[in-house]
């Protein structure tokens, strides 16, 4: 998988490790989960089990987390590829999924969860998801045993809001091309190009057909939004596949000034995939910024004579 390009300056958000939202922004590097317990077996090793049985973990397996969605939140569809894990309110790392986790506590012990994303689809610079709520377990803990923790599902927050949903069923789009467009954007319900999700009856997406290579493609939300303050988060989920790189931004009034800012490039998937976009950048630097609207452009990459660009399950989502 190729990581997106981020256009926008990062903005780090405030994390509230026990509040209603927890959001950690900094760049992590990932060790394989295998690494650390290498790391605690040569710790152990050079000590005398007898004399130190602290040093031997207990362990956590967990294969996946889940989400599940209510009727007004969209698809159920998600891409959580972490799992940062709390015992008794300390995080103790983020880890990969699957992940087995070692943990140097035995006993009756708290477990939290938080699902993990990767911010924009770039791998180094993964995060808690601030919508999702948190898995909490009371489990009991044994040294140098494996625990399972199965059927982990999450949900998004109560007070978590949707002001756009578009996932192309209808027959009116919510999204439109603009005038530099030479190609239209449309529905399909063409099976081969579809993106479905397992329990959902979702039957149309959105296409888009580069067919020549000086095609332009540009859409735009036909509604503006409101973003809340500044500092608070501000993400656009999507599913995509598409051939073309395809650039996602905001258009917004600032100073009576109209601006047009790209925020992320998304690099070609040969498959369905699903992104999380940030878009609390603009709001952050620009506070008095308002009439938010969400715009996807493209123009044929250099070396292709045509392209197609699928998306779908647009969701605009803030607290």
């Amino acid at each position: 998988e190729t990581d997106n390009i981020l256009m926008g300056a990062f903005i780090p958000a405030k994390g509230h490790a026990s509040g209603n939202r927890v959001f950690m922004t900094e760049k992590i590097t990932f060790l394989k989960h295998l690494l650390l317990v290498i790391a605690i077996v040569a710790i152990t090793a050079s000590c005398n089990k007898q004399d130190d049985d602290s040093l031997v973990p207990s362990y956590l397996f967990i294969e996946k987390i889940d989400l599940q969605t209510g009727y007004e939140q969209g698809t159920a569809s998600h891409k959580i590829t972490d799992a940062w894990i709390y015992v008794n309110e300390s995080l103790i790392g983020a880890f990969e999924l699957p992940a087995t986790v070692p943990i140097l506590d035995e006993g009756d012990t708290k477990i939290t969860i938080r699902p993990g994303i990767k911010l924009n689809g770039i791998s180094n610079t993964r995060a808690i998801y601030p919508f999702f709520n948190p898995v909490t377990r009371q489990l009991k803990l044994v040294r140098d045993s494996v625990i399972e923790v199965k059927n982990v599902v999450t949900t998004y927050r109560s007070n978590v809001k949707f002001p756009w949903l578009e996932s192309f069923e209808a027959g009116v789009m919510s999204l439109d091309t603009t005038r530099k467009s030479s190609v239209k954007l449309q529905r399909t319900g063409d099976p081969e190009l579809c993106f479905t999700y397992p329990g959902e009856a979702g039957e149309f997406s959105a296409l888009v057909r580069l067919n020549s290579d000086t095609a332009i493609f540009e859409a735009v939300s036909k509604e503006s939004y409101d973003f809340p303050a500044a500092g608070s988060e501000v993400f656009l989920e999507m599913n995509y596949k598409t051939e073309n790189s395809l650039v996602v931004g905001v258009i917004y009034l600032a100073t009576g000034i109209r601006v047009q800012r790209p925020l992320l490039i998304l690099n070609k998937s040969n498959e369905w995939n699903k992104v999380y976009v940030n878009l609390t950048v603009p709001k952050y630097d620009t506070p008095n910024a308002t009439d938010f609207r969400i715009f996807f452009g493209a123009q044929t990459d250099a070396g292709l004579q045509k392209a197609d660009i699928l998306i779908d399950n647009l969701k605009l989502i803030h607290f």
